[in-house]
């Protein structure tokens, strides 16, 4: 297996920076919200990663190609002691169960060299009937006492799989604070209505980042209306402009 390469697009200085680490899962919640996340905030590529064994995808942004896997950066006004400047890890796409270990220490690289003591993983799990609460989890004492200020159910006893489930047992070895959140979501499609469920908690953890969830629930509802109208063409209906749901 080929060797994971960083590669920096700038070299900057944040203050007490928090990261946010968002990857393809169940509903897509990761990806989907730390998407929104840094279009809202317009955060800046400061790093990427590649390798050899990657899919071969190049992310076409603002005119510049980019890797599949890629960290974002942006300064913050209002900053606390627990939070300052942020951070953000995303891709699109879903690497094979062993190259997450190699992807765990090259994040915990960039991390170290960012000076970020802080992780916050976002992570979709089966929705099951209409089981909507979300759970959180922590690698350290003070994430955990963290966790008790969202009002989520705390995760005391299961199995988190995945690159969070790496980070958490990395963050418990090393002391870094790794606190992730747990959404349910749909098993079977994209899921931005699950994703705009985590920015009130996320927002408790990131002081300020007060961001408007209705493009999200927005983007639900058209996605729902799609589905639904290829429901009823499939049983006969068919939807005045069938055009529509691939548009």
């Amino acid at each position: 297996m080929a060797e994971m390469k960083i590669i920096k697009y700038s070299d900057p200085k944040y203050d007490n920076p928090v990261a946010i680490v968002g990857f393809p899962g169940v509903g897509l919640v990761g990806s989907i919200l730390t998407s929104f996340v840094i279009r809202e905030l317009d955060m800046e590529v400061i790093a990427g990663i590649t390798s050899v064994d990657f899919p071969p995808y190049t992310l076409i942004q603002n005119g510049n190609p980019y890797p599949p896997i890629r960290v974002y950066g942006c300064r913050r006004e209002n900053t606390t002691k627990e939070c300052g400047d942020l951070v953000i890890v995303t891709s699109e796409i879903t690497l094979r169960p062993e190259q997450y270990y190699e992807l765990n220490d090259t994040l915990m690289q960039i991390f170290g060299e960012l000076g970020i003591v802080t992780v916050i993983a976002i992570e979709g799990i089966p929705q099951f009937e209409e089981e909507n609460s979300m759970f959180a989890c922590g690698s350290s004492k003070a994430s955990r006492d963290r966790i008790e200020e969202l009002d989520l159910k705390r995760l005391d006893d299961g199995l988190v799989r995945g690159l969070t489930g790496l980070m958490l047992c990395e963050g418990f070895c090393s002391g870094t604070d790794v606190i992730a959140m747990l959404c349910p979501a749909n098993p079977s499609l994209p899921d931005p209505r699950s994703a705009a469920r985590v920015l009130e908690p996320l927002s408790k953890l990131v002081p300020e980042l007060k961001l408007d969830a209705e493009p999200l629930y927005k983007e639900a509802e058209e996605t729902e209306n799609k589905i639904r109208q290829q429901r009823e063409y499939e049983c006969g209906v068919a939807p005045s402009d069938v055009q529509q749901l691939y548009g």
